[in-house]
């Protein structure tokens, strides 16, 4: 079943987006370095992460790192940044391709959300470094108007599957509901086993429709408030 087109241009933008990035040359060790720096950061404070620490960390020498980035430290944070979002776009646009209609799209979509929300730590750290970015701003300007784009790219997706599934104040809804699954964590009693994650993306499935139709009926009732004529004072 074809999507419908405002779904569909959401999908290739953020594939568009994605596309631009080359990984063939991201070796594995130019990947451990962007996977150190990003939980030291969490635990350290940006500022508190230095090349000489990030060597330590590795048990590599501080030239060694250089070597895969010669621009420094401005380099792996972007780096960090991009490469953790680009693996979340490519998971969910592939959950999302073979949807039979906009309805298995959203469930596709929140599911795959939530699971590498559980299951990858590194999704936790990089939520916390743009949040502690927009109280500290300590983010270069071109990669923290790059991650603002991105963000906005997904809020896109939700708003326009809810849009099509009938839902009214859907970007209000979709940016509510990427916050509530991006800490799933804090609600979501996950045992870490694996054995009640179905249950979790159940349950976050089922929120998020009700925060959809919950906005939706908000919307109708503030509009017929504004729509009622008032009193003349006399």
């Amino acid at each position: 079943m074809t999507l419908p087109p405002r779904v569909q241009q959401a999908c290739d933008q953020m594939r568009r987006h994605l596309d631009q990035f080359d990984w063939t040359k991201l070796s594995n060790g130019r990947r451990q370095v962007l996977d150190a720096f990003l939980e030291l950061a969490t635990m350290q404070g940006f500022s508190g992460v230095t090349m000489r620490g990030l060597a330590k960390a590795l048990d590599v020498k501080a030239s060694s790192i250089y070597f895969h980035f010669p621009d420094g430290r401005d380099e792996i944070v972007a780096q960090t940044l991009r490469w953790h979002y680009h693996c979340w776009g490519c998971a969910i646009l592939s959950a999302v391709e073979n949807s039979a209609g906009v309805s298995e799209f959203w469930d596709s979509m929140v599911r795959t959300h939530v699971k590498r929300q559980l299951e990858l730590p590194e999704s936790d750290l990089w939520d916390i470094l743009v949040a502690t970015d927009r109280i500290c701003g300590f983010l270069q300007p071109g990669i923290r108007q790059e991650i603002e784009h991105w963000l906005q790219l997904c809020v896109q997706m939700y708003e326009a599957a809810a849009c099509e599934m009938g839902y009214k104040n859907c970007e209000v809804s979709a940016r509510a509901i990427m916050k509530l699954l991006d800490g799933v964590r804090s609600w979501c009693d996950w045992s870490e086993t694996g054995d009640d994650l179905e249950a979790c993306t159940a349950r976050a499935i089922a929120i998020s429709r009700a925060i959809l139709a919950s906005q939706s009926a908000y919307e109708d009732a503030t509009s017929d408030l504004d729509e009622t004529p008032k009193k003349r004072v006399r």
